[in-house]
């Protein structure tokens, strides 16, 4: 009805939901639109002659504007209002999922946290790459106060940190050296520098969970 009527019976809608919901709020809305509407069909100018074309035009912007400012606003309004007047079912959430018995677990739970510290260190890597080097993430072999979870940066840390941050053997940081000195130019990813070391593919998992780099 707004739409269909340009805003013209907004307060129709509002007045039948507040007759229905008993709601005062409704009538004090409905009022509200009710003036609205007829300030504006004072606004809109009757047909007039060519003399006055350009107050008439001035007029019937304001009136255009104002309607469907009218029309925007009450649909808005209307949209929760109706649930209420129609008993339409309210949108149904999903279920919280209850807490699993191994999130109890002080070693489950520290190496959650510092996961989330690495996820929230990489955050800071990408948003603020200045920040993320005076705080050295990524170089645990540096003296450093700032706790990144983890991580080690695959172009800047020794090759043995690498290895030892993610878990690898003597052979993986001899290969990881290799194609450091062999690469022209930093690594943009992590993914790379796997295929560029001839990393084995069981390893690759270890050190994405650890590795960082900087763009």
């Amino acid at each position: 009805m707004v739409i269909a009527s340009a805003g013209v019976f907004a307060a129709v809608p509002f007045a039948h939901a507040a007759h229905r919901l008993r709601r005062p709020s409704l009538w004090r809305w409905t009022a509200l639109y009710a003036a609205a509407t007829i300030a504006l069909m004072l606004i809109m100018p009757p047909s007039q002659g060519q003399s006055a074309a350009s107050t008439t035009d001035v007029r019937s912007t304001i009136g255009a504007l104002g309607a469907i400012a009218i029309m925007v606003a009450a649909c808005i309004q209307l949209s929760g209002i109706r649930r209420d007047v129609y008993g339409l079912p309210q949108a149904v959430r999903p279920p919280v999922q209850p807490p699993q018995p191994w999130e109890a677990d002080p070693a489950v739970a520290a190496a959650l946290t510092l996961r989330a510290k690495r996820e929230e260190a990489r955050t800071l890597v990408a948003r603020d790459p200045a920040l993320a080097r005076d705080l050295r993430i990524g170089r645990p072999d540096l003296p450093r106060q700032y706790d990144d979870g983890g991580l080690v940066d695959i172009n800047t840390a020794p090759p043995s940190v690498i290895a030892q941050c993610c878990g690898l053997d003597d052979r993986a940081a001899e290969q990881i050296e290799r194609a450091r000195q062999q690469h022209p130019f930093p690594f943009h990813s992590v993914d790379e520098l796997l295929v560029f070391a001839e990393l084995d593919v069981s390893t690759w998992d270890l050190i994405r969970e650890r590795a960082v780099v900087y763009s």
